[in-house]
């Protein structure tokens, strides 16, 4: 619980204290951005988990901050999740989240663009309910709470890609998730990785 509060100030100090830097701030730039997210839930009780294959898109908004740093916070929907495999059973569990992350971005000129190098922290939200596909074809859907599962994740976010010109980007990002996932004594988190391309305006 405390993780989740240090995280999830930080991003609010993150978020609304730029409002102290308007005045030397470079112009902003919305974007969008959408892709494959890669998921899995990892830990030492999450055993037979494996990757699997999902959707995320979002929007974000540049703050200069300096030459080539900026500070871009943003919403995104991301399905997380994992497949099961195990001796006994197959399977899928899927986890819908909202999140916002805040990444500080190091966009130095590379070519005829710019290199993109972001760091940041993210909450996400749990939204919708859980639901899962076992090997027989048989599906369940149940609350959060039902699944005894913490609706609220917290974690770090890393970003590398590459802005053109015309601002058309191409971008591999990584969150690791650092609070528990179940709410019980087991020990697991999200983790995901994805490939996103963007375009800001």
């Amino acid at each position: 619980m405390k993780l989740k509060q240090l995280l999830f100030g930080g991003l609010l100090f993150a978020t609304f204290s730029v409002a102290a830097l308007q005045a030397n701030a470079q112009a902003g730039r919305f974007g969008i951005n959408a892709g494959v997210n890669f998921a899995n839930i990892n830990g030492k009780d999450a055993e037979g988990t494996k990757l699997k294959t999902g959707f995320q898109a979002g929007v974000t908004y540049d703050i200069g901050l300096a030459d080539e740093f900026v500070l871009q916070p943003g919403v995104s929907y991301v399905q997380n999740g994992t497949k099961i495999k195990d001796d006994e059973a197959e399977g899928r569990r899927d986890l819908n989240y909202i999140q916002v992350p805040v990444t500080f971005q190091y966009q130095p000129v590379v070519g005829t663009g710019n290199l993109l190098l972001g760091v940041g922290p993210y909450v996400g939200f749990g939204v919708g309910k859980v639901k899962g596909i076992v090997s027989e074809g048989g599906k369940d859907s149940h609350t959060w709470d039902e699944m005894k599962f913490n609706k609220v994740d917290a974690g770090g976010k890393l970003l590398v890609g590459y802005q053109l010109g015309m601002g058309l980007s191409f971008n591999l990002n990584a969150n690791l998730g650092m609070t528990k996932l179940p709410k019980d004594d087991n020990k697991a988190h999200t983790t995901s990785f994805g490939v996103t391309v963007g375009y800001k305006f």
